[in-house]
C-alpha cells in the first residue's frame, strides 16, 4: 500500500501537469481523462485499458505511452512497461504536437533512465530463476524466462551469449508452425524477433516483424511493430545515441565498445567510464537537434582517441594487438561501432 501511494503520488503530479491541449485527437484525450479518473480511483487495470484505447487513436503520442508504461510498471508488468518506455525513449520531438508536448517528452525521457536500475534488478531476478532451474525438462519455459531477463537487463546479453544461442534454438523449434505459415503465435514470434535482433541477426528479425504486420489488430499494434522494424534499420550511430539517452547504455557497453576486458579495468578507470556515460546522457537530454546529438558521440570518440594516444585507454595493449592483426586503425574500429 505504501509503495502504491508513493508511486501514485508521483504519477498524479504527472497527470495533473499533463494537459493534453497538444493532443491531435480529441477522442484520444477523452480516453486519457477516463484513464486519469480510473487511476485516481486506484483502478490500474481500468487506467491501462483506457490508455490503450487512447493509443489506438493516437499511437504516436509518447506522453500517453509514458503514462501507460508507468501504470504497467506499477502492476509489475515489467516487460510491457519496458517495451513502451523504449518507444518513448526513441521518440523525437513533434512540431505538429507543439512546444508543451515536446517539453514533457524531454522531461519524461530524462526520467526513463532512472528506472533502468529497477528493470535491471527484475532482469537479474528472472535470470536467477533460469539458472536455478537450468536442468528442468521444461525447456520452453526456461527459454521464456531467459528472454525476459535479456529483455529487461541489457548487460546480461553480453555475458551470456551461449545462453542466447541456446534459447533462440528452443524458440525456433517450438515455433516451426508459425514459420511454416500454418499458425501464428504473435507474442512468442515477437520475442524471437527480439532475440534475433540482440544476436545481430538483423535479416531474420526484420522477416518476423514484416510477417507480424499481417496479423495486426489495431493501429497501436501496427505502430509498435512498425517502430520495431524501423528501429532495427537505424544506423549504429542512431542506436548508440538512443541507448545512451535511454539509460540502457552501461559501463559494460562502453567496455565492449572500446574492446577492454572488464577484469583488467581498474576501479579508477571504471569511474572515469561511468562519468563519461553520465556526461553524455546529460548532454543528450539537452540536445535540441540531431546535429547536437551527434556531437555528443564525436566527443566520446575524441575522448577515446585522446586516451589511446596518451596510453591511458583501459585494455589498450590487447585492443592494439587485435587491430594490428585485422589491419585496422582505432578510427576504423570506432566507425564500425557507430562512432
Amino acid at each position: 500500500m505504501k509503495k502504491y501511494s508513493l508511486i501514485a503520488f508521483i504519477i498524479s503530479i504527472m497527470l495533473a501537469n499533463t494537459g493534453f491541449c497538444s493532443a491531435i485527437n480529441p477522442a484520444a484525450d477523452e480516453f486519457y481523462k477516463k484513464a486519469e479518473a480510473a487511476f485516481r480511483g486506484k483502478d490500474l487495470s481500468g487506467a491501462e485499458k483506457d490508455l490503450l484505447e487512447a493509443l489506438k487513436l493516437e499511437p504516436d503520442n509518447a506522453i500517453y505511452r509514458y503514462i501507460l508504461a508507468q501504470v504497467q510498471f506499477m502492476q509489475n508488468n515489467f516487460i510491457e512497461s519496458k517495451n513502451n518506455m523504449e518507444i518513448v525513449s526513441h521518440s523525437r520531438p513533434s512540431q505538429e504536437k507543439g512546444a508543451e508536448y515536446n517539453n514533457k517528452l524531454k522531461n519524461f525521457k530524462s526520467k526513463i533512465k532512472d528506472l533502468q536500475s529497477k528493470f535491471n534488478a527484475a532482469g537479474d531476478s528472472r535470470f536467477s530463476v533460469y539458472q536455478k532451474n537450468i536442468n528442468s525438462p521444461q525447456k520452453l519455459k526456461l527459454a521464456v524466462t531467459a528472454y525476459q531477463a535479456f529483455r529487461l537487463n541489457p548487460p546480461l546479453r553480453y555475458k551470456n551469449l551461449k545462453v542466447l544461442e541456446e534459447i533462440t534454438g528452443i524458440y525456433e523449434d517450438n515455433l516451426q508452425k508459425s514459420f511454416d505459415g500454418t499458425e501464428w503465435q504473435k507474442e512468442p514470434m515477437l520475442q524471437l524477433a527480439f532475440l534475433y535482433e540482440i544476436a545481430n541477426k538483423k535479416d531474420k528479425a526484420a522477416e518476423v516483424y514484416m510477417r507480424a504486420l499481417d496479423y495486426i489488430q489495431d493501429p497501436n499494434e501496427e505502430f509498435v511493430i512498425t517502430h520495431k522494424f524501423d528501429y532495427l534499420n537505424r544506423s549504429n550511430k542512431e542506436k548508440l545515441l538512443d541507448t545512451i539517452e535511454a539509460g540502457d547504455f552501461s559501463r559494460q557497453d562502453i567496455e565492449e565498445l572500446i574492446g577492454t576486458d572488464t577484469d583488467k579495468v581498474s576501479e579508477e578507470d571504471k569511474k572515469k567510464i561511468e562519468g563519461m556515460i553520465d556526461d553524455a546522457q546529460a548532454k543528450l537530454q539537452n540536445a535540441s537537434s540531431q546535429e547536437e546529438r551527434e556531437q555528443v558521440l564525436e566527443e566520446i570518440k575524441n575522448s577515446i582517441l585522446e586516451k589511446q594516444k596518451a596510453g591511458e585507454l583501459p585494455g589498450q595493449d590487447k585492443l592494439k594487438e587485435r587491430l594490428e592483426k585485422e589491419g585496422k586503425t582505432m578510427e576504423d574500429y570506432l566507425k564500425e561501432k557507430g562512432l
